[in-house]
């Protein structure tokens, strides 16, 4: 920058800032907080029975859809793309009791997850916390891994929990 004296002649020139070009590191720090702070549409939870309610100790199946996400940004410049894929599901019952496991479940009758209410649960709402893990490519380059993972949970259903009773009768002889 320079400025014009009194005496309408012209000061040296002074620099006010510098610019440097952003280096890879600055991009791979952009692309890693665009990953902490992504969260992924959460897996859809379904259950069987579908009604709304369940039998108590009759097991109860759940699953969860497992496609990756995909989610494209423009950092720096750079077109990012990044994919994260469910790794861990760990299914919140409401009644206490969680499962954690690799496997999504499946449907009846391949049915891999399964929770059986006790005796003392009336109304229950399913929660799940899917854990993801992610890569990230620029442009058309290739898929590069995320060192961590980030989690979404899932609102599930609220079930009635229904307790059966069981009364013998017959005709007097």
């Amino acid at each position: 920058m320079r400025e014009q004296l009194a005496d309408g002649t012209w000061s040296d020139w002074t620099l006010v800032s510098w610019y440097t070009c952003p280096s890879e590191g600055d991009l791979l720090a952009l692309i890693e907080r665009e990953w902490t702070q992504l969260r992924p549409e959460p897996s859809e939870v379904a259950v069987q029975p579908d009604g709304g309610w369940v039998y108590a100790a009759v097991p109860t199946i759940a699953y969860a859809e497992d496609a990756p996400r995909l989610h494209g940004a423009v950092l720096l410049g750079a077109d990012v793309t990044i994919r994260a894929t469910p790794t861990r599901y760990t299914w919140r019952w409401g009644d206490g009791e969680t499962l954690t496991t690799e496997d999504p479940g499946r449907p009846y009758p391949d049915a891999t997850v399964s929770h059986a209410y006790g005796p003392t649960i009336t109304v229950a709402t399913i929660a799940l916390d899917t854990t993801w893990s992610g890569h990230y490519r620029i442009g058309d380059g290739t898929w590069e891994p995320f060192d961590t993972t980030i989690t979404s949970t899932s609102a599930g259903p609220t079930l009635d929990v229904l307790h059966p009773r069981i009364h013998l009768v017959g005709a007097a002889s």
